[in-house]
């Protein structure tokens, strides 16, 4: 079972989507909290599944119902293997138990993430392939369909800082409070959602965005983006 915390340690015009979204919210607000670990699981297998990252390239967290603390995966845990026993506690103040799972060491990523936003309730952090590549090279992520610009509207990317310390937390935070998705150079992803469907779809679509980035650079083609006119109009609709 999951440890309480120890004191001193925009929905697409997509109807099948609406409706998952709907039926994961309604989940997790019914089960309070108690089905947190089994969506972020769900979530976990299918990033391993369609290959986005290898087992224990990433954490995972989800905002828990009392608003005060948060559902992080643990240090070492692979993604497409977690169980009740792989999730940590962890609270808005930074507590956390000293027994039992350990939060994975960049839960400060999302303690501050949560900190910042109170818009947020998932938060994904993940090591892909192809966004990684792109931003090494010195490439921008091209918005090539209209789910890129509406999933996405804006990558932010942060050069290089060691991962697992209060220095990338602090620039988590500096960023994250105008965009819903981050590039850590050298290193991975951040995601932010208001429900965990919506932060998955946000974490396939950088990928494929950057993935056809990518493709169409080694052709030596530009690829023609979404017209500015459409993001406006999403701008727009809030």
């Amino acid at each position: 079972m999951l440890r309480c915390i120890a004191k001193n340690s925009q929905v697409p015009p997509i109807v099948g989507f609406a409706r998952k979204v709907v039926e994961v919210v309604s989940e997790f607000e019914a089960g309070a909290g108690g089905e947190a670990w089994k969506i972020l699981s769900d979530i976990g297998k299918r990033f391993v599944d369609r290959g986005l990252v290898v087992g224990s390239g990433g954490n995972l967290s989800m905002l828990l119902p009392d608003k005060k603390s948060f559902l992080v995966t643990g240090t070492g845990t692979q993604l497409d293997r977690l169980s009740e026993e792989s999730f940590a506690v962890v609270g808005l103040d930074g507590t956390y138990s000293t027994e039992g799972t350990q939060p994975s060491s960049e839960y400060r990523v999302h303690l501050a993430t949560y900190q910042g936003r109170n818009d947020v309730t998932t938060c994904i952090h993940l090591h892909p392939q192809a966004s990684v590549l792109l931003a090494a090279l010195g490439i921008e992520t091209k918005f090539v369909t209209v789910d890129h610009v509406y999933y996405l509207r804006k990558i932010v990317r942060i050069p290089w800082i060691r991962p697992g310390t209060q220095e990338i937390a602090d620039a988590v935070a500096r960023e994250i409070a105008g965009v819903n998705v981050l590039v850590l150079e050298n290193h991975g992803c951040v995601v932010v959602a208001g429900n965990p469907e919506l932060a998955f779809s946000r974490a396939l679509n950088l990928e494929e965005a950057s993935e056809l980035s990518l493709r169409s650079r080694m052709v030596g083609i530009e690829p023609l983006e979404v017209p500015r006119a459409y993001r406006e109009y999403l701008e727009g609709k809030g």
